[in-house]
């Protein structure tokens, strides 16, 4: 069962339980792709504008920033083999550059200061742990509190455009408890076609969220207790990184079950070995203790098997994925 949840895993559950379960409860963990790498670096990029002083945010500036951004994500193993050839890279990158021009010419970065950027939201519901990251927060001229996000997809049509900002709503809640001061507006800045989307909320529109993340958590618990994650046929198939496993598309589909039982049994050994952590010498538990029975060698050996049966099944899975 997951600790914690976000809007982004809420988002995922509700649109399809069995997407759900293939990344966070049998962890086939999604490659990075180009998208999600633009996504990653254009997000940088605008955050690190916010460090200039306001006579440098120019769009030069920004452009720099952006290829600084690059170079560091760049280095990392998941972006190795993100292209194959030096145009593909190019033309990805020409298409960043440009989703910035749009940025500047919705708004002004010079004309004020963020209050925050990239700023870790948590709370608690329940026993629902809701977490978040939240790209900006500012102050509009009357002083109230602006929730902001950034998308580098398209905006939808006008009137379809109030489910997105679902994700904002839970933000502005645990912001309002966490500083005691209620946001006024939620604002979705969408770089692909230079449009920014706003909405004014209320209390209302608060409770509204906060009942449709713990039924959406309600039937999470219950996915998990009834083992139950059924695969629901949307818009968003034909994009879905799990597509060749799933049984709508695919009726010899690979049982992934046993994925589900080894990363249990791995969780709670981890939750064995971090109780054991506690101590400096293991010869210093008690032996009254639940943990003082444990051998941490035979746990860690245990845990290597795990992993390694894990890793098979997951390689098996994988190939399946990437034909």
């Amino acid at each position: 069962m997951i600790k914690n949840l976000s809007p982004s895993r809420a988002s995922q559950f509700k649109t399809c339980p069995k997407q759900f379960k293939f990344a966070n409860v049998d962890k086939l963990k999604e490659p990075t792709n180009e998208v999600q790498a633009k996504g990653t670096t254009v997000h940088q990029a605008l955050e690190d504008l916010f460090d200039l002083p306001k006579e440098e945010r120019s769009t030069e500036k920004l452009h720099n920033l952006f290829r600084d951004a690059w170079t560091k994500v760049r280095s990392t193993d998941e972006h190795h083999n993100l292209f194959s050839t030096v145009d593909e890279e190019r033309d990805w990158g020409v298409d960043g550059l440009k989703l910035l021009n749009n940025y500047m010419s919705i708004e002004d970065p010079t004309s004020f200061d963020p209050l925050e950027r990239e700023r870790w939201v948590r709370g608690t519901i329940d026993d629902l742990n809701l977490r978040g990251i939240l790209d900006r927060m500012d102050r509009n001229q009357k002083g109230e509190l602006i929730i902001v996000d950034y998308k580098s997809g398209k905006a939808p049509m006008a009137k379809y455009k109030e489910p997105r900002f679902f994700a904002l709503k839970l933000y502005a809640m645990l912001i309002k408890d966490e500083l005691g001061e209620m946001p006024a507006e939620l604002k979705l800045i969408y770089l692909k076609n230079s449009t920014i989307h706003t909405l004014k909320i209320s209390e209302q529109d608060l409770i509204d969220a906060k009942k449709e993340i713990m039924e959406i958590w309600e039937n999470i618990k219950k996915a998990y207790h009834d083992n139950e994650f059924p695969a629901i046929k949307n818009t968003l198939c034909d994009w879905c990184y799990y597509k060749p496993i799933c049984p709508v598309f695919n009726d010899d589909a690979p049982n992934t079950e046993e994925l589900r039982s080894i990363n249990e049994a791995i969780y709670e050994l981890q939750e064995e070995v971090e109780a054991l952590d506690m101590f400096k010498d293991d010869n210093d538990i008690p032996k009254e203790s639940p943990i003082g029975s444990k051998d941490r060698i035979e746990i860690q050996n245990k845990l290597t098997e795990l992993e390694n049966q894990k890793n098979d099944i997951q390689s098996e899975i994988e190939k399946l994925l990437g034909e």
